[in-house]
């Protein structure tokens, strides 16, 4: 910026200092190689002189031009919102990536926010858990309803016991628990979209 000023400043002073120097005269004569159109008819001509500028004048409007170049550089830079306020909101697009957690700590979200909590367990190999998760549980309706209305625990049988001495029968399985630590219900395998709505909306508090 400050080279673009100093460039700006110098073509001005240029400009300014040769036409101090100079008049600028033109003179245009209308005319004819016509003698019969020169009857009645008057050949005019003008002259027009165009008067400089003071280098005082000029300096003033350079410093102007100069001091608005500033302004709006100013204003265009105060106008950018820092890039913190553009963090992108990450939608989750299955419930994978949906926030989980520890059994309490779900009962404790639970009792603050009275909801049901939706307990999913299933195994590594499961091809019915596989089939749950790419054709309901990637579904943006069960994504909503799920964090509206529930709190979410993920548990992989495999790898992780289950609470309240639960015992694993078939995955997936389908687990509805209270926020007083009771059952409330349970179900397993495969459900579609639509019956699994269904059964959330039958479920939640």
């Amino acid at each position: 910026m400050i080279i673009f000023k100093n460039f700006f400043l110098l073509l001005f002073l240029s400009v300014a200092i040769f036409s101090q120097e100079s008049i600028v005269t033109s003179k245009e004569v209308v005319s004819t190689d016509s003698p019969e159109e020169l009857i009645g008819n008057k050949v005019e001509s003008y002259e027009s002189i165009n008067t400089q500028k003071s280098l005082e004048e000029l300096a003033k409007e350079i410093e102007e031009t100069v001091g608005s170049i500033d302004k709006n550089t100013s204003i265009e830079k105060e106008s950018i919102p820092p890039t913190s306020q553009y963090k992108e909101e990450i939608t989750p697009t299955s419930i994978n990536e949906m926030p989980t957690k520890s059994f309490n700590d779900a009962l404790n979200q639970a009792k603050e926010e009275h909801k049901t909590i939706l307990l999913e367990v299933y195994e590594t190999n499961c091809k019915f858990c596989q089939k749950m998760e790419s054709k309901t549980f990637s579904k943006k309706s069960i994504i909503d309803y799920l964090g509206k209305n529930f709190v979410l625990i993920k548990i992989n049988a495999d790898k992780q016991e289950l609470p309240l001495g639960l015992k694993l029968q078939m995955t997936p399985m389908h687990v509805f628990i209270t926020e007083n630590e009771d059952i409330k219900d349970m179900t397993f395998g495969f459900l579609e979209e639509k019956d699994f709505l269904e059964l959330l909306e039958r479920e939640k508090k």
